[in-house]
C-alpha cells in the first residue's frame, strides 16, 4: 500500500482527521478511559464538528499535515506542530489556508455544540509530565511536536516516521530544536530511531483509576542537524 505525504490539511478534512485521530488513539487505554458512556463513533461525530476551529486556531503559528493512501485518498496519519512566535512566517506550506468570516463564525458555532466531556479526576496523571516538561524545555525557541496519530489500518508502515521527518528538515532548515512528549513506549522507539534524544520519563499506574494499564510518558528533544 503507497502512502503521500500532503504538506497541510484543510477545513474540508474534518470528518477524516477525527476518524483517523481518534481511532487511533482509542486503542489507548489512557486515552479511551476519558470517555464515560461514549462510543467511538459518538466521540468523531463530535470531533468532527470541533475539527475545523481546532485546524484555524492560532493558524499564525500551528502547522499541520497529513499522509493519505495514494489509491484511495483515505486520511492515514496526521500530524501538528507549533512553531515558536518569531517564526510564524516559516513552513507556510504547512499552514492551514484561512478561510471566510462568515465560515468561521460557523466553525466556532458547531466547535461549541459539540459534546467533549471528559472524566475530571485524571489530572493527577500528567503532573509529573507537565513538570518534566517544564524542567527540560529548551532555552531558545524550538519547534514543539504537538500531536501525532496514525489509523489503525496503517499503522508499522512507517507513516509516524514519514510526518516526523517531515518537521525535522523543517527544523534543520531553520536551526531549530524539536521538542515534544511522546506516550508510550511504541511511539519512544520512532523518536529515537529518528535521533531524538530522550531527557525524562515518568510511568503511572491507571488501576487506581480504574483500568488495568500504565501511563508512560517521555520528554525528548532533537536538535538541528550539526548541532
Amino acid at each position: 500500500m503507497a502512502y503521500t505525504l500532503v504538506p497541510n490539511c484543510t477545513v474540508d478534512d474534518a470528518a477524516g482527521l477525527s476518524r483517523n485521530n481518534m481511532s487511533a488513539f482509542w486503542q489507548e487505554t489512557w486515552w479511551n478511559m476519558l470517555w464515560v458512556n461514549r462510543t467511538l463513533d459518538d466521540i468523531v461525530k463530535s470531533c468532527t464538528l470541533r475539527m475545523p476551529q481546532n485546524l484555524l486556531t492560532e493558524r499564525n503559528i500551528r502547522r499541520h499535515q497529513k499522509v493519505v493512501n495514494t489509491a484511495t485518498g483515505e486520511i492515514a496519519g496526521y500530524a501538528r506542530w507549533i512553531m515558536p512566535a518569531p517564526y510564524e512566517t516559516s513552513w507556510l506550506e504547512a499552514q492551514t489556508p484561512d478561510v471566510s468570516e462568515e465560515d468561521q463564525k460557523l466553525f466556532q458555532q458547531r466547535f461549541s455544540s459539540a459534546e467533549w466531556s471528559t472524566r475530571d479526576d485524571l489530572d493527577a496523571l500528567d503532573e509529573e509530565m507537565y513538570k518534566n516538561m517544564r524542567e527540560n524545555e529548551p532555552v531558545g525557541p524550538y519547534i514543539k511536536l504537538d500531536y501525532v496519530g496514525v489509523g489503525p489500518n496503517h499503522q508499522h508502515r512507517g507513516i509516524g516516521s514519514m510526518l516526523v521527518k517531515s518537521g525535522i528538515q523543517a527544523a534543520n532548515e531553520l536551526g531549530l530544536d524539536i521538542y515534544l512528549v511522546a506516550m508510550g513506549k511504541k511511539a519512544l522507539d520512532m523518536y529515537l530511531k529518528l535521533g531524538f534524544s530522550l531527557l525524562a520519563q515518568d510511568c503511572q499506574d491507571l488501576r487506581p483509576y480504574g483500568a488495568d494499564g500504565i501511563y508512560d510518558t517521555y520528554i525528548l528533544v532533537k536538535h538541528p542537524a550539526g548541532q
